[in-house]
């Protein structure tokens, strides 16, 4: 009988410990019987729990509330939570759906499920559709105007009538240019593929091409850009595609950000063994540092970039973030107001084998 008792201990442990979520087994004075391994790691408990009461373990006596109200009734209590927790010296936010159940006259479980990731996912979704229909809204608004304008009369002047559409025509090129963004997101979010795997491409020869394609704007606001590439070759595997992007956006962003003339814009390209170092830097107004953290969020605009002289989708930065970011690499960006504002970019080089492959098949 002994035997049988421990193995069935044995075995409801083991249940436990392979569960995804923390448990916690209590006694009616809420000291802890049991604790799976997740609840260790989900406090960075230093010491057993086992033993100790359930507030001094998570250090929220909402939670002694909710396992108190479970005791007292003769059903599930579930509540959702937002507890710090320390990790790393430091501490984080985290979101928790606790269930605390009685299991008989003595004893309770309370469930702790990480719920951190689907609610801030479902957050970012919010806003991604708050922001979305913000930004198309405006350019739609207008559009509407105009053609209202148009029917009320307007069509009947010939040169009123061209300006008009003219205006239209931008807006509309606004639309479109917002929702061709917000499908390339869509593309980094739901891809099935490593673009990685896409081919072997030149660096250089890519910023070459932005920079010539961009050409008329950096004429157009007396601006100066400078490439100075990395004395080596500079391959990486990737798609071409998204690297025109990134450089474009970066380069278009720095232009149109900054409207007095004499901008100066920099690329640099510098080899660091197994990565390469990208850097787009300008002279401009920069980012105070307030703004610096979130500046990469879809739709994020810093308070100055909303006068009606600086136009953009909000979504450049947030698209370079998640293309380099499917390529293995990383990016910042630092900034000083009125001196420098830097975008910095590290990616893996091309392996030699991978080099060689592109080239074979090339020719």
């Amino acid at each position: 009988m002994a035997t049988q008792l421990l193995q069935n201990h044995e075995l409801f442990e083991s249940i436990l410990e392979g569960l995804p979520d923390a448990i916690i087994i209590a006694d009616r004075s809420q000291r802890i019987v049991f604790a799976n391994r997740v609840l260790t790691e989900l406090f960075s408990l230093k010491r057993d729990p086992v033993g100790r009461d359930i507030v001094e373990v998570v250090l929220d006596h909402r939670i002694s509330r909710l396992v108190k109200q479970a005791l007292d009734s003769d059903h599930a209590v579930t509540e959702q939570l937002k507890l710090t927790v320390g990790v790393n010296g430091g501490s984080r936010e985290i979101t928790l759906s606790i269930t605390a159940e009685s299991i008989d006259a003595n004893l309770i479980k309370i469930l702790l499920r990480d719920d951190t990731q689907r609610v801030e996912t479902e957050q970012v979704r919010r806003d991604f559709v708050a922001n979305a229909s913000h930004e198309l809204r405006t350019p739609l608004s207008i559009i509407n105007g105009y053609i209202e304008n148009l029917l009320d009369g307007a069509i009947e002047n010939e040169a009123l009538a061209r300006r008009f559409l003219g205006i239209m025509k931008k807006h509309g090129d606004r639309i479109a240019r917002i929702v061709e963004d917000m499908l390339t997101i869509s593309k980094f979010e739901s891809a099935t593929q490593d673009p990685t795997r896409a081919g072997v491409f030149d660096l250089h020869s890519c910023v070459s091409d932005v920079i010539e394609r961009l050409h008329p704007l950096v004429e157009e606001k007396e601006a100066t850009l400078q490439f100075t590439p990395s004395d080596k070759d500079a391959f990486i595997a990737g798609d071409r595609f998204y690297w025109d992007q990134i450089f474009f956006n970066l380069i278009e962003n720095a232009l149109k950000q900054n409207l007095n003339p004499g901008l100066r814009i920099n690329v640099l390209i510098e080899d660091r063994g197994d990565d390469l170092q990208i850097t787009v830097s300008d002279s401009g107004v920069g980012i105070p540092q307030s703004d610096l953290p979130f500046i990469f969020k879809r739709f994020y605009r810093v308070e100055k970039h909303h006068s009606k002289e600086i136009k953009g989708t909000g979504l450049g930065l947030s698209i370079v973030k998640r293309a380099v970011e499917a390529h293995g690499g990383t990016v910042s960006a630092r900034s000083v107001p009125g001196q420098e504002t830097a975008f910095v970019i590290v990616v893996p080089k091309a392996s030699n084998d991978a080099i060689a492959s592109f080239e074979n098949a090339s020719n």
